[in-house]
């Protein structure tokens, strides 16, 4: 692992008196490429959503950088998330899009420009600047997704199954970008049911269960050597 830049500290959460997170402890080093995996109910979207600020935690920490962000607001948090279903505005198109954010923290108009143009590139989508959201596939809507959150330069990017509402046949256009970032120094925090992705291209591989980190392991020793009775279940469902 890099330097650290991310850490949870016993992070607890309950939604109607029910506890999904029972104290979670987690740390990502700098450009670390981390999938989070787990039955569905496990947390694993309440733990990203709490790293982006989107929930408040009952309890424990959530630091960046060395600094405690745990009540900082979503836009004032070096952290961005791409969701599973695009998010984009239907009105503006893809540059707009793009560059929201950055609008939106008064960044000049030139280096928004700058910073879009770069985006968009990086997604190998930097035609597309004046179309509209109506005029693209789900993968190249999710391509735009990921450029939008690049071009913020985030410490940290988070993936709530950026694959799920895909056609199968776009899946691998959006998860072979994921491949290509996961080598240029960004932090990604990945939750996804696609465990042959998972498998090549994480650093790490957490496996959440019963509100808490059960097992936090390289790829190659989780899926060879599942300890967790848990674990080993949900991989005999999942491979």
């Amino acid at each position: 692992m890099g330097e650290s830049i991310l850490q949870l500290r016993q992070i607890r959460k309950s939604f109607d008196n029910t506890e999904v997170l029972k104290g979670i402890d987690l740390e990502a080093g700098q450009g670390e490429f981390i999938t989070l995996l787990g039955a569905s109910g496990c947390g694993k979207t309440t733990t990203l959503r709490i790293i982006a600020g989107l929930e408040l935690p009952d309890a424990g920490q959530v630091i960046l950088e060395g600094q405690d962000i745990t009540n900082r607001e979503p836009n004032k948090r070096d952290v961005n998330t791409v969701f599973q279903n695009y998010a984009l505005f239907p009105h503006m198109n893809v540059s707009d899009n793009v560059g929201y954010g950055l609008k939106i923290r008064k960044v000049p108009k030139a280096e928004i420009e700058r910073k879009v143009e770069q985006a968009l590139r990086l997604v190998q989508l930097e035609e597309y600047g004046k179309r509209m959201p109506d005029q693209l596939s789900g993968g190249q809507k999710q391509r735009i997704a990921i450029a939008r959150a690049l071009a913020m330069d985030p410490d940290v990017i988070l993936f709530d199954e950026p694959t799920s509402a895909l056609d199968p046949e776009m899946v691998g256009e959006v998860l072979e970008l994921m491949k290509e970032l996961a080598h240029t120094g960004i932090t990604m925090l990945v939750v996804t049911h696609e465990m042959g992705f998972a498998r090549e291209v994480s650093n790490r591989v957490i496996f959440i269960d019963g509100g808490k980190v059960q097992e936090d392991e390289p790829p190659q020793e989780l899926f060879a050597n599942p300890k967790h009775p848990r674990l080993k279940a949900f991989l005999s469902k999942m491979l």
